[in-house]
């Protein structure tokens, strides 16, 4: 069932954004009770723990499975007395997310130049699109009704709603468009997803307004390890958190791989999650391979993908053109895709283990340099590479991927086939 965009509550969410301040946002029915907080934990919280919450007048909100803490709603004069109890590791603000905000395109629709650029074609002329691999897109949702992401949808949760509807009701469809550039079916018509086979869950944690409550992106993140997700897509940014860490380095434990937006800050830091250890930070660069004019500028880059008017699926079926570091981070995604549905795995870290590590220094190594020579802060460790895949060892992956531009540009006359089929396991 679509949830309407323009509905009585979300009106009032607007009027309340308008008067409050930026860090004041977040949405009173989570505070009516007191201030939204989440609580951690020196060991794993049991009734105890409740009847201690309880105890300082608090509200329960949510329970956590992955880490050691409670979302709930406490008076601000008892924030203060159960920080100071011995059983208690933080107390912290549940504070607002948001969507990493897109500049908006004022173009015609085009191709899917971002997929190409990367290599993405003469990956999926092998075979290798993504099948098997399960992605979570934590994000406003999806349109899961549209003609090109219908059928790579397989469900998810709206932690907004509390319900198993994850539609799309936001105003810019930006989790559409996320989940687009990640999977849309290769169908001959519209655009194709780096991934264009691969399995999209929506866990929608912003609402339709593009903000939402960092309890609510730890219980996607929960959702995405118990429901044996692959991949974990995050256009999200927002403020440090202890807990929100934690999350993260619970799933990147359990497996996953963590991909995240580094923020549109305009040379500034990378935002969180994207800045912690066990998230991918992903910044944005245009056709030319120049760093997007919006992206962050810091040590915590890891990787570098297209984000500039990058055209993805919207609601209603339509399809639209976005830019941000949101755009950039679902390419990742879908090469790391690639690379899980590939038929032959590789030992990168030499562990005896075939894994998310794997995938992850496979991404880094991978990387076409761009910058100053390893990794930098504008860069990382360079453009996303997915033509790499198809590297048996005895050609550079680097060369592939200029080789499959070439063949884009139509400056080859060897077919993208015979390209895929030369490089055959």
């Amino acid at each position: 069932m679509k949830k309407p965009a323009s509905c009585f509550s979300s009106l009032i969410l607007f009027l309340l954004c308008c008067l409050l301040l930026p860090g004041q946002t977040a949405f009173a029915a989570a505070s009516a009770a007191g201030r939204a907080v989440i609580i951690g934990f020196h060991k794993k919280p049991g009734f105890a723990e409740r009847k201690l919450v309880r105890g300082h007048q608090g509200r329960m909100r949510h329970a956590f499975r992955h880490i050691k803490a409670f979302a709930a709603n406490l008076p601000e004069q008892e924030i203060s007395r159960l920080r100071a109890n011995p059983r208690v590791k933080y107390v912290v603000e549940d504070a607002v997310v948001s969507l990493s905000e897109p500049e908006l395109a004022e173009a015609e629709y085009g191709n899917s130049w971002g997929v190409r650029h990367i290599g993405c074609e003469a990956v999926h002329a092998r075979g290798i699109t993504g099948s098997g691999v399960n992605i979570a897109v934590l994000d406003t949702g999806i349109d899961y009704t549209h003609p090109q992401l219908a059928a790579n949808y397989r469900g998810g949760y709206d932690y907004v709603y509390n319900d198993d509807d994850p539609y799309d009701n936001s105003w810019n469809s930006h989790g559409t468009h996320v989940a687009g550039i990640i999977a849309a079916t290769a169908d001959g018509e519209g655009i194709v997803g780096g991934a264009p086979d691969a399995s999209l869950y929506a866990v929608k944690v912003l609402d339709g307004g593009g903000f939402g409550l960092v309890s609510w992106v730890i219980a996607g993140i929960e959702w995405a390890i118990a429901n044996h997700m692959d991949i974990i897509n995050i256009s999200i940014e927002g403020k440090d958190s202890p807990a929100l860490q934690a999350a993260c380095d619970a799933a990147y434990q359990a497996g996953l791989v963590l991909v995240a937006s580094g923020g549109n800050s305009y040379g500034g830091d990378v935002n969180f999650p994207a800045a912690y250890d066990s998230v991918i930070a992903v910044s944005a660069s245009d056709k030319n391979d120049l760093p997007a004019w919006f992206s962050p500028m810091a040590a915590e880059i890891e990787l570098v993908a297209p984000g500039v008017e990058i055209a993805s699926t919207i609601t209603d079926g339509e399809y639209g053109l976005l830019s941000g570091t949101s755009q950039a981070a679902p390419h990742v995604a879908a090469v790391a895709a690639l690379m899980l549905s590939a038929p032959q795995q590789i030992d990168a870290n030499g562990d005896g283990l075939v894994n998310n590590r794997d995938i992850r220094l496979r991404l880094q190594q991978t990387a076409l340099d761009l910058g100053e020579e390893g990794r930098d802060e504008v860069y990382g460790f360079g453009l996303v590479d997915a033509a790499a895949i198809l590297d048996d060892g005895d050609v550079d992956g680097l060369d592939l991927l200029a080789f499959a531009r070439q063949l884009q540009a139509g400056s080859s006359s060897i077919t993208l086939a015979d390209f895929a089929a030369g490089f055959g396991r």
